[in-house]
């Protein structure tokens, strides 16, 4: 670029023909040399069929090739190196869906590849995915049905984690909306469904007020239902 600006008034560089040859004599090496000889040759073809050499056409045909060739082929090379490093962070599924789609793009890939599908499906929250699997009956098998299905998934535990319905962050324990019902109804050793099944030889232990309570009074409203919200 500085040779450029101290010799712009030249003839190399005011002559689209010369700037084009001036350029290819500095394009040597095992990764340029055959595209280099393939622009040469076409260089001198349109010369002799006529072409002027002030035409502005053969510098802008050179630069747009040379892009093509090398410059895309970079930035496709970031994008694949970028793709197989993204990951879903957190429960921000809106942002990696966007910069999936932008690498895929930029990478040139198609987005009905089997391959794509594959690729977003690694990208996301192993826990998401389970959640599609296990309750997206036939298994999503396009790229687009993944990303509306896993949206939807996530959206859901949003929902439900707002309510306080969520047991994916108690570990099987009871949600805060459970602790509540349990307090009222003096049941103080209360344990979710997931708690007894892991420890069946649990008992209650009932203070002398409460004798006449039997196992089925550890059951509180919304029981059953937070035990399937283990998937939600």
């Amino acid at each position: 670029m500085s040779y450029e600006i101290v010799n712009g008034d030249s003839k190399q560089f005011t002559t689209p023909f010369l700037k084009v040859a001036l350029c290819l004599s500095y394009m040597n090496g095992p990764k340029i040399d055959s595209w280099a000889q393939h622009r040469r040759l076409w260089l001198k073809a349109q010369k002799d069929s006529g072409v002027s050499i002030m035409d502005w056409s053969l510098w802008d045909d050179f630069e747009a090739d040379f892009c093509r060739a090398y410059a895309d082929q970079d930035a496709k090379l970031t994008a694949y190196s970028k793709l197989n490093e993204l990951k879903m962070m957190g429960s921000d599924i809106d942002s990696y869906i966007a910069e999936f789609d932008h690498l895929i793009n930029e990478a040139g890939y198609s987005k009905h590849d089997i391959g794509v599908m594959q690729k977003f499906k690694e990208g996301l929250q192993p826990s998401l995915v389970r959640e599609v699997l296990t309750h997206v009956v036939p298994a999503p098998t396009t790229l687009a049905a993944w990303r509306q299905k896993a949206r939807e998934r996530q959206t859901i535990y949003k929902e439900l984690k707002n309510a306080g319905l969520s047991q994916r962050h108690h570990k099987g324990g009871p949600t805060p909306t459970q602790k509540k019902w349990a307090q009222r109804l003096g049941l103080h050793n209360y344990q979710t469904l997931a708690q007894r099944a892991a420890n069946p030889v649990f008992r209650p232990q009932y203070s002398p007020a409460s004798q006449s309570n039997n196992w089925h009074n550890q059951v509180v409203p919304m029981d059953v239902d937070a035990g399937n919200m283990d998937h939600s």
